[in-house]
């Protein structure tokens, strides 16, 4: 088919169709800054992808759960001898007990006096005091997973309405993340305690990863409701940087099939977010049944392009090729080149989207995108940016 629209092409591709070019998408890091464009609003981010041709996706929040009745919470922040950074505490009392935890307020912390549930990121990275502590700890942390009433979707979907209308204005994807994985052990316990909690007690971080696939499953179902082209389920925590290969066996991957079963009921493409740590698991990721598979980290993993088509070829769309750290943010132009040559010559034309390992930040140089971008059109024949 020709002169198909970004959201033609993309799910084209995703659902194992030959879309008219091998189309490139990437994505910016919130502080990314480029003269013209508005990259702070949605729209600024989609007219900057479609000015540089490649394709947008517009991501759409969905509703946020809530904590069961009998629940309540209160924060404060504490001066801690030793410590460089005030420390700001969250506690949770519920019917069976109380949950604590604490994070470093550092400058950059950006949720203000308070800690957000199951949190991101930044939480991890601040840990002071993980949530979870024990095994004893996981009757209280049920008490955090109350699914979004009708009254909360609803008027969700009225808050997003003008990301759909977006979307439909220039004919691009909509993307929701409905799965977090264990990610949300992470957020709520830090790398370190995370890792030892799995080990001290498994059959809780068990609970833990069933918790988070209940609320995935509620998530599906909200942004079927809300037309959703995409869904997104995060793994970057989840691989063998982390754990040894039998907690994704075990435990990741039988929830991740029965969340593949329910999107493909609702005819709804779904993809898997990894980094690095995933050679050792490529096939088990494989056989789950993604529509298409994400980020791959060549260069940081020990994980060729030849190591990723060999796991996924006929399986899973593979969105991958230019290392954003190694490839974006080297000194000059050509590393970036010869990344999406190699990766163009490796996946060719069918089964894969050129795609970035992670936001474009600021601090690489713009110059180093824009050869991306040249690159690939010359390779697909696009019309060069101006």
């Amino acid at each position: 088919m020709e002169n198909m629209s970004s959201r033609e092409r993309m799910l084209a591709v995703i659902g194992g169709e030959k879309p008219d070019y091998v189309p490139c998408s990437i994505y910016f890091n919130n502080a990314l800054r480029i003269e013209g464009y508005e990259l702070g609003t949605p729209e600024g981010r989609v007219r900057c992808q479609m000015d540089l041709g490649t394709e947008p996706v517009v991501d759409v929040p969905l509703p946020a759960q809530g904590m069961r009745a009998g629940v309540s919470s209160r924060t404060w922040v504490s001066m801690i001898e030793g410590e460089r950074h005030p420390v700001l505490f969250k506690e949770y009392s519920t019917p069976e007990g109380k949950l604590r935890q604490g994070v470093y307020l550092t400058k950059d912390w950006p949720f203000g006096n308070d800690i957000p549930f199951p949190g991101n990121d930044h939480c991890a990275s601040n840990n002071y005091e993980p949530l979870l502590k024990t095994s004893d700890d996981i009757h209280a942390f049920e008490y955090l997973w109350e699914e979004p009433g009708e009254d909360c979707i609803e008027s969700g979907k009225k808050a997003v309405s003008g990301l759909l209308w977006l979307s439909n204005k220039y004919s691009v994807l909509t993307r929701a993340t409905v799965g977090q994985g264990l990610a949300v052990a992470m957020f709520c316990m830090g790398a370190e305690n995370m890792v030892l909690f799995s080990m001290d007690y498994p059959e809780a971080f068990a609970k833990i990863a069933e918790l988070e696939h209940r609320m995935t499953m509620k998530k599906i179902e909200i942004a079927d409701y809300y037309g959703i082209d995409l869904l997104k389920k995060f793994g970057g925590y989840e691989q063998t940087n982390f754990f040894s290969p039998s907690v994704f066996i075990d435990i990741a991957a039988p929830l991740a099939k029965k969340e593949i079963i329910e999107a493909k009921r609702r005819k709804k493409a779904m993809y898997y977010r990894v980094v690095t740590g995933m050679k050792p698991l490529l096939g088990e990721i494989a056989d789950i049944g993604f529509d298409c598979v994400e980020g791959f980290e060549p260069e940081l993993s020990v994980c060729t392009n030849n190591d990723i088509k060999a796991a996924f070829s006929k399986k899973s769309t593979v969105w991958t090729g230019v290392s954003s750290p190694v490839h974006l943010g080297a000194d000059s132009e050509e590393p970036v080149r010869k990344a999406v040559r190699d990766a163009m010559e490796t996946f060719g034309d069918e089964g894969f989207i050129l795609g970035v390992t992670n936001s474009i930040r600021p601090h690489w140089p713009w110059a180093n995108t824009l050869a991306m971008v040249d690159e690939w059109k010359k390779l697909t024949g696009r019309k060069p940016y101006c």
